[in-house]
This record gives C-alpha cells, structure tokens and sequence, in this order.
C-alpha cells in the first residue's frame, strides 16, 4: 500500500528514464524509501521495458527482529542476485535500509550446474548434491530450502526459480523436468534444464554450524549457550526464527550491498543522510530494547550492520539525477478534471490511469471513449485516453508531449500495488489420522491409531491400518475399508475416554443406542425438510445479459471458487424450494459478493432483501459498500441499526413494509422490529456464527418460504452439523489471493517489549496495527502503554460504546493513514477491511473462542505484505481448554483453514443438537463423524448402496503403495482414501495420473490397486457382491438381487462352456482358469465383465 506523500510536480520516473536511455549502462537508484522505491517501480514500467526495472525489496523485519525475513523476498533477492543479465542494461531500485544490511559474497547466491533432459545423473548422486547444499527432506516440497524424493522423482525448491522443480529420473538419465504447484502439489509446465542454488541466505551444512558455533562462543564468552534457544536450534541443525541476528557468525567474511551490486553507476533524487541517520538511530534504539534479553545476547550494531561512515561516504559520492520538475500540481482528481474542461492541456496528450476497473468504466464513458483501453503509454495519440493500471504519480513524456495521471494517487487513496490473482489453497476433505490419534472403526469402536503396517500373508504382501484398542489389542484393517474409520472428536473438557476391546459386546450396545437416536433425530429433521418441500418461495430470475452487466462491474477477477458457489447459489433461488445453504470461506475470500450477486437477483425480481450482520460497524461497512456496488443501478438500499435514531428507524421499516425498500441491512435490532416478511425473497446472515439460538430460531422460523443464505469464515458445530447431515446446503471459497502470505502466528506473553516490537516492525515499514482489548474498561491502560514505549505513535480507540460520529472519525482516519494503531473491541472481528493492516495483537487472548481468533487473525494479511499475529497471554498458566483453542489456531495458520478451524472449535465444544441447544451423549459416545453417517442412513432410508462398502476385489497379490514409491504414510494414507472415495471412472483416473505426476511410473502393486478400484466401479449396481480369484479359477459372488440380464448371461456362459465356467448353489459364478500371474488374471476378468455386463 502506498501512502501519497510525494511531491506532485516532481518528475522523477521520466527523469530518471531518460538518463538511463542515453547512457550505455545499468544503474542503481537509492530512494529515500519502500513506498519511493515501489512508486518508482510502478512509474518506470510504463516507459521502459519490465524487464529493465529491477527491485530489490527491503527485507520487511526490524534490527534484532524475533522473526526472519519472508520467503518471498528471499527468494526474490536470489534471482536478482543470480541473474545474468548479460550485455542488457537496467535499473536496479533499493532504499536506504537495504544499505545497512551485510550479504554473502556473490558466489555464495550462484547456482551450481546445469542439468538437462537426457543429462546423465542417477537420483542418488542428485539427492548427494542438494544435501550438500543443505537442504532439508521432507514429505512434501512447500518452501525454499526443501526437497522429497518418490519413487523416481526428486522434487526441489531453490530460490532462484518461483515454482518448485520435479525432476523425475530413470536408469540414471533425467527424463522429464517440470514445475509444480506447492498447493495442489501438481506439476503446471515442463522446461528443458535446470539449475540448483543454496536453498537459503543460511546454508546449515556442518562447516557453517561450526563456524556459526566457534564465532558465537568467541563473541559471547560470558553467556551460557545452553539457556539460548537460537544458538541451540542452529546447533543442531534446525532452522529458527529470527537467525538473521548472528548472520555474521555464519561466514568467513561479509560484503556490503555496494559491494555486492559493484558493476552499477549509482543514483539518488535527493540527500540521503536524513534517512541514513533516521535508521541508524532506530537500530541503536532496537539494540537498547532488545539487550535485555539474555536468552538471546546481540552483536553489536557496528558488528552485525554495516557502518554509517561507510554508508555516507558512498552515498555523498552518488551522483544526484538532475529532476525536470512539471508545471502543474493538482490537490486532486476533481480538480485535473477541471483543468482538462478549462482547456488546460488541449495542446497535449493525457492519459488517465486507475486500478479499478469500474472506475476505468467511469472515466470511458464520460470522456465518450468507446475503443479499447490504452495498452502502452507510448500509444497515447488522442488528447484524452485511458488506461489500467497500478498507482502512479502524475508523469510528464516531454518527449510525446504526453501526461500521465492516476485517480488514487491524485484522490490520495491508499491502494495496493499488485492486481490480485488467485490461486487454490489445498483444503482437502479428506479423512486422515495422524499416529496416536483416537478413531473409530464403525464395527469394533474406539481405539488408537498407530500408522501403516505391511504384513505378508502367503508371500503377499500388503499395507493395512493398524489400530490399538483396550489392554493392547490390535486390529489390523484392509486399505479396502478404510472408510469404515473416522477420526474421534473427544469433548477435551471431558475426561479421558476409555478404550473399546475386541472382546467385549459394549461397543455394540452403544452403537444400537445412537443408531436408534439418529432414527429419531432423522424424523425431527425430516419433518422440518418435508414443511421446507411443500413451500413455496419466489423464483428469483432475471435478464442473463443484466446480471452479465453488474458482474462485469466487479473490480476484481472472480475466484473459481466464487463462480462455482455463485452458480449454485443462483440455481437454488432459481427454484420455488426455498435455498438453506451455507457459504463458506475465510477473511477476504469473496463471499460478501457473491451475496451482492444474489441480492441483485433478488432485487430486480422484485423480491426484497434483508442483510443480518451482527455488529453496527459491520453494518455501516455494509451499507457503503452495496450502495458504491449498486450505484449504477435504481436499486434502494437502507441500513438499520442502532445509531439509526427511532424516528428513522420507525420510518425505514414503514417503508420497507410498503415495499419501498429494495434492499435492507440491519443489525440484530432487526429482531425487535415489526418487519414484514411477505415480500422478502432472501434473507442473508452474515457471520453467522455471532447469532445465539434465540436469532436463530427466529431466521429458522422465516425459512419456510424465504431463501436464505449463511455466510462464515468459521460456521458454529451446531451449523456445520446441519451442513453434514444434508439439511443445509453448503458452498466452500477455498480460493485465496495469490499475493496473500500465510500469516505468522505467536503465542506470547504480554510484556511492554513484544509490544513495543510488534508496533515497531509495522510502522517501520510503513503499515498499520490492530490492537484488540475487549475489556473496554482496560482500553485506557494499554493506550498509555503504547504512548510511553512509543511516544511517536499514533494510536486511537474504538469500541461499542462510542457515538456514531467518533466511531466513523476514527475509522476514517485509520483508513486513510492517519492513526497508525487501532484499540479496539472484538468489533474489529466482524468484517472490517484495512489492507495497510497487517500486525494484529490480541490482548489477552485466553478469553476468546476459537472461531474468534480465527476471524480476528484474518483481518491482517489482506494485502501481498507478511502479516504478523500475536496472541498475547497473561501468564502461561491458562485453563486447558483455553490453551487448546490457542493451540489449535496457531496450527491452522495457513491459508483458507477456516473450515478446519470450525472442526477443531466442534471438537473442543462438543457436537452438540442439530436442532436445539442440548449436548448430546451419544456423539460423545461413538464420534459425531459416526452418527452423521447413521443419520444420513436414517435419512436416505435403506437400500442405497454404498460404492465403497460391498463390493469385495482380491486377486491375492500385492495391492499397496511400496513405501519405496511414496515414503509418507501421511500421503499414503490420503491416496487410499481417495482411490477408496472415487465414484466415478474420471475421479480414479485423476487420482492414478496424479500419483503418477508425483512419484513417476507405477511399480507394480500400486497398478494392482488402482485396477482392482477399477473393477470395483465397473461393478456398482449390477449385483455382483465380490470377485475372489487365485491362481487356479475365479469366483464372482452374486448378490439376491443380482440384474437377471446378468444371469441369463451367466447361464448362457455355464451352459455352452461348461469346462470353463459354471455356476454354484450359493450364488457363485466360477471362471475356472488357470494363471499365476495375477495381472494376466486381471485382464481375463475385464474381458469376461465385457461379455457379462454389456447391454
């Protein structure tokens, strides 16, 4: 986010563009700041090629930070550093700060050989070289400085390219080498070489440690290296956040930045030594804050930073660009527009700029520009023209005569850099256990899971699922019935659970108990879908061209995700059933727009819409948000709220009932209200997870005949219950930004100093905070903390009992830069959007549910910035419960993990009624994931037929994934279940390539499985039980209810080819041949199933 506080008139982008292109050489260019450099950046883009701007970021922590630098910058420094560049000049961009820093000498950055398709190198003697360079083994690649080797694959992630690399390897020649996604772990394009770096600014081979170790214990005689954490992680060979402090003790010798950029004329726009004295400053201050600490001794600052004389004398020797300063300077966008009407620039080109595609709309539409957008500035011919792009300041080409000016940037708004992309977050609904986990077996009951484990029976070897039960029992499980195990959410406020035993009938009785309960509990549920049935809500259509319209005036590009869900959504309110359905995503997904989607629908069907949200400021964000996306349309949207006064508010709902309201948002005051109903098409409950049961039943009371749609990022146990039972239908954003990082979370114990270093690092590099205090009693003592720690920061409050007009002030100003921390209550939890935010730092954190903290946590990292999140604690000594909802967000911290919080917050609370507010014994007893499955049963009634659970495939051979060929019984565990869980011919087909994309070519019991799940699916539905075959015939087990053109066929078969075939008294067609090899055998039972089965 830039903040616009450079001088208009001041043409540095053109300036210093011009210099470089009557030159013959690269340049380096040192701004005062990042938002300079980033400006920069931006600017010179638009005139020069891409691929002449070069940026090297800040690395984003402090002096003596407790974090490291971000992957993302470190991996953009190695391709910067690593690049030839060969005989083509460019630009490089820093500030003053990345000055300070020491690096590695350039060799250390350069990547080793090069290695081709058809190269010759076995996987032993690539694995050699990347652990050479020290990287670290893992199950799956998802950062730098990591590789996993499958089968015949290694994959690899070196700093110098964006994507991981899968190098797949056969009798010692490379065969293939692609690029994968780290999300979905599949390969994206192929390329025809490679080459691998260190994996990190740190390499942690052995010679480093012991340099690391010998430079430590030299350096700090007097401290006792066992009370270090650092020095100890590093020591053994771990990696540990915030090592950045003993870079120096790690190598022989370091190089400033001037020294490792030393082929560059260097340039600056003004005097530098402002800056430079500013910084060295703070990391004096940072070394007097962090001294203290003496788990943690510093190297002094003219040890670890490079020095200031240094610094200074080079910068006095870097030449100022002489600037060609514009003759115009305009306060805002209002005021160019009226230049531009006045005449002012009738002798020039001008193009205007925005980010925002629907103001780049505005801006054609009332210059009368019916052609298409500006691509290249160098293409303006036209007095006027427009153009999209990334914020700017006003630029003058005067060699085309040409202006460039951008509506943020003029209307001093604070935007992001980047267009936002999107990409998959890798939320897999996928059953796995993690060893030592409780699970249940649907017919032994509740036991511990203890991994995979291969047995060999009659020289057939197989993996299955081994299961601890009482007084160490074990079970050994066939991959084949995997589905019949679930994981056991355990109430933890309850006591520890006993064990089932194998030999006892106690696991029986329960299972008759809830089965009988889930019966019960089926008839309550379906008695309210039957009411649901027979209503009729209105059907919500309109012109698919309009619809088409206000779609195209979104700003930004949908997510897969959104349109799935959105598609859905209209599908539903297209019917005269009326919709239930959940959608689900986290902070910043796009579910606010797919509901402006449907309320459209609504609107312009002539249905009324009702917005719930759950707080007043929600509701004002709400509000300015719908009438800025329905402005271009004869749509009336009205708030109601408590601010609202009672004269207003009587009025809003008068005109409502008189159907002059097209669209309503309100708060919980809704409820207390004489709203009427008949007109309402759809009822929208934004998160719903704040609503208490006494709401709820009044919504549930409204969906007889009303669409209604449940937004949340962390759906309440009692909802995602309904949603797993079948009775709410459920849409899932899963899709997140791509420049939006995974936000680093801490459990900490409050004291003055993280404090102090949390708010630092954030206004440090230009961002904002959020400092969460719901006891508004307390507010006043943490804005005094701050203000003594930090006298130069801005801070200000806002809770609920504030006035309309403060609460508005207040979060205006934060919007727009002025305060550089908020205090606040939980208000902040519910939906406000501040992309400069991105510290959140939540007091006291051991009183907040865990749904809480979740939502709390995903209002930072909205932008491509590293999001920090502290939970603060008074004491370590919390409640248990307490301490495993902490426990639990802090695990789910990556992206999209919303829904996987709402599970955790259903295992910690309980299962609960799905229609009321009881806690249910029976789920305690057998695992909710157990009743759900009886009370879709119950609902669905019998006779459906399971894919999964009857039909039995054994050839007797080997049917498993060699450890060899996959090496994670994690990952294992996950193909099985999805070969278990495939449906569909397409589905098995996608696992099978997948598997083959990740692990290379199949050995042979990993085909075996994949054909057996093969002839499974060919099986379903045609009343065939089982396949048993061995190597002297073949036995297909017929069930009661076998087809009886499958019969006839059968009988046909036995009947002209008795030596062959024949046909037993207990339903068995025999297939009586003779083969040892069992995949041989495979292939006859295909060719005979196409004789039996075709129709």
């Amino acid at each position: 986010m830039l903040k616009n506080k450079h001088i208009h008139n001041q043409n540095y982008s053109f300036s210093l563009a011009d210099n470089f292109t009557k030159n013959n050489e690269s340049l380096c260019v040192i701004t005062d700041d990042n938002d300079q450099a980033r400006y920069l950046v931006n600017e010179l883009k638009l005139i020069l090629d891409e691929d002449e701007i070069i940026y090297f970021q800040e690395n984003d922590i402090l002096p003596y930070d407790h974090f490291s630098v971000p992957e993302k910058i470190t991996k953009s420094r190695f391709k910067i550093i690593n690049k030839d560049f060969g005989s083509k000049n460019h630009i490089l961009i820093a500030s003053v700060k990345s000055l300070f820093e020491r690096f590695q000498h350039k060799d250390y950055y350069k990547s080793l050989n090069n290695f081709k398709i058809n190269s010759k190198i076995s996987l032993s003697e690539l694995v050699n070289i990347v652990e050479s360079l020290n990287y670290q083994k893992k199950a799956n690649v998802e950062n730098i400085n990591e590789y996993s080797i499958r089968g015949g694959i290694i994959d690899i992630f070196t700093p110098i390219y964006s994507h991981p690399l899968r190098v797949e390897i056969f009798d010692d020649i490379i065969e293939s080498i692609r690029f994968f996604d780290v999300e979905s772990q599949l390969s994206i394009n192929t390329i025809s070489d490679f080459s691998i770096s260190k994996g990190n600014s740190v390499s942690l081979d052995i010679s480093s440690i012991n340099m690391f170790v010998k430079n430590w214990r030299d350096y700090f005689p007097d401290f006792d290296e066992r009370y270090c954490p650092i020095f100890q992680n590093i020591k053994n060979n771990s990696n540990t956040e915030g090592y950045e402090i003993y870079y120096p003790f790690f190598f022989k010798q370091t190089v400033s930045f001037f020294e490792l950029f030393c082929n560059y004329k260097y340039i600056k726009f003004n005097n530098l030594d402002n800056e430079i004295d500013k910084y060295k400053k703070f990391i004096e201050e940072r070394y007097k804050d962090e001294i203290t600490d003496k788990s943690r001794p510093l190297i002094k600052p003219s040890d670890l930073f490079t020095g200031i004389d240094n610094i200074s004398a080079f910068t006095k020797s870097i030449k100022l660009l002489d600037i060609k300063n514009m003759d115009i300077n305009f306060d805002s966008f209002k005021a160019l527009e009226e230049a531009i009407s006045d005449g002012r620039f009738d002798k020039n080109n001008v193009v205007l700029m925005s980010s925002i595609p629907s103001e780049v709309e505005k801006l054609k539409h009332k210059y009368s520009i019916s052609g298409p957008l500006l691509k290249s500035v160098h293409d303006a011919k036209e007095s006027i023209s427009i153009m999209y792009g990334d914020i700017i300041r006003p630029i003058y080409d005067f060699k085309n005569n040409t202006y460039i000016f951008h509506k943020e940037n003029l209307d001093n708004f604070n935007n992001q850099f980047d267009q936002i992309k999107t990409k998959k977050s890798k939320n897999e609904n996928i059953n796995i256990f993690n060893k030592n986990d409780y699970v249940i077996h649907e017919n032994y009951g509740l036991g511990v899971y203890d991994g995979l484990e291969i047995i060999d029976a009659d020289n057939n070897y197989n993996e299955y699922i081994k299961i601890i039960y009482s007084n160490k029992e074990n079970l050994y499980v066939p991959l084949k019935d995997i589905h019949k195990i679930s994981s056991y959410h355990k109430n933890k406020i309850l006591s520890d659970v006993q064990l089932d035993s194998l030999s006892s009938s106690k696991w029986k009785n329960k299972k008759v108990k809830a089965k009988k309960r889930a019966i019960d509990h089926a008839a309550e549920i379906l008695d309210v879908e039957s009411r649901r049935n027979v209503a009729h809500s209105s059907s919500l259509k309109i012109d698919p061209q309009t619809l088409k319209d206000f779609e195209d005036e979104f700003p930004f590009n949908e997510t897969p995700d959104q349109l799935e869900a959105f598609q859905a959504i209209k599908k539903d309110i297209s019917l005269i059933k009326p919709m239930n359905r959940v959608l689900c995503g986290d902070v910043g997904f796009g579910k606010t727009e797919v509901a402006m989607r449907a309320s459209f629908i609504s609107a312009l069907s002539d249905k009324q819409v009702i917005i719930i949200v759950p707080s007043t400021v929600l509701c004002e964000q709400h509000y300015n948000s719908f009438i800025k996306r329905f402005i271009n349309y004869p749509i009336t949207i009205k708030k109601l709220n408590r601010f609202v006064s009672l004269k207003e508010r009587e009025a809003c709902i008068d005109q409502y009932n008189e159907n002059k309201i097209d669209i309503l948002i309100t708060t919980h005051v809704v409820f207390n209200n004489n709203i009427n109903f008949n007109n309402t098409g759809l009822l929208v409950i934004d998160e719903e997870h704040k609503f208490g049961i006494k709401q709820k039943n009044y919504i549930k009371d409204k969906q007889a005949n009303i669409h209604i749609l449940y937004l949340s990022a962390t759906p309440i146990p009692r909802t995602m219950n309904l949603v797993y039972s079948g009775l709410k239908e459920f849409s899932f954003l899963q899709t997140a930004p791509s420049n939006r990082i995974s936000i680093k979370s801490f459990l900490k114990l409050h004291t003055s100093q993280i404090l102090k270093e949390a708010l630092s690092r954030e206004k440090n590099r230009g961002g904002q905070c959020f400092i969460v205090q719901n006891d508004i009693s307390k507010i006043d003592n943490i804005k005094n903390e701050i203000s003594n720690i930090l006298p130069n920061f801005k801070v200000a409050s806002a809770h609920g009992k504030l006035s309309k007009n403060d609460i508005k002030k207040v979060m205006n100003d934060f919007k727009n830069g002025e305060i550089d921390g908020l205090i606040c209550t939980t208000i902040v939890e519910m939906g406000l959007d501040i992309p400069n935010a991105n510290t959140m730092i939540i007091i006291n954190s051991q009183n907040f549910g865990l749904s809480q903290l979740h939502q709390l946590r995903g209002r930072v990292g909205r932008s491509d910035r590293q999001g920090y999140c502290y939970f603060l604690i008074p004491t370590m000594d919390v409640p248990k419960v307490s301490r495993n909802r902490l426990d639990a967000v802090i695990k789910h911290s990556k992206l999209g993990e919303g829904f996987l919080i709402a599970q955790e917050d259903l295992e910690i609370r309980g299962g609960g009624e799905m229609l009321g507010d009881k806690q249910s014994g029976h789920i305690n007893d057998i695992g909710i994931s157990l009743y759900l499955s009886m009370l879709k049963e119950a609902i669905k009634g019998t006779g459906n037929e399971d894919l999964n659970n009857d039909i039995e495939i054994n050839f007797n051979d080997s049917s498993f994934i060699n450890d060899n060929y996959l090496p994670s019984p994690t990952e294992r565990l996950k193909i099985y279940s999805r070969i278990n869980k495939s449906s569909s011919f397409e589905e098995l087909e996608e696992v099978n390539k997948n598997l083959i994309d990740r692990c290379g070519k199949m050995p042979q019991e990993t085909l075996n499985l994949i054909n057996n799940k093969y002839i499974s699916l060919r099986l379903f539905n045609t009343g065939i039980k089982s396949i048993k075959s061995n190597k002297n015939n073949t036995n297909i087990q017929l069930k009661i209810d076998a087809k009886k053109s499958l019969i006839e066929k059968m009988i046909q078969l036995a009947s002209t080819n008795p030596e062959l075939y024949s046909i037993t008294k207990d339903n068995k067609f025999v297939f009586k041949f003779n083969e040892i090899k069992s995949d041989l055998r495979r292939k006859n039972v295909n060719l005979l199933l196409n004789e039996i089965l075709a129709v």
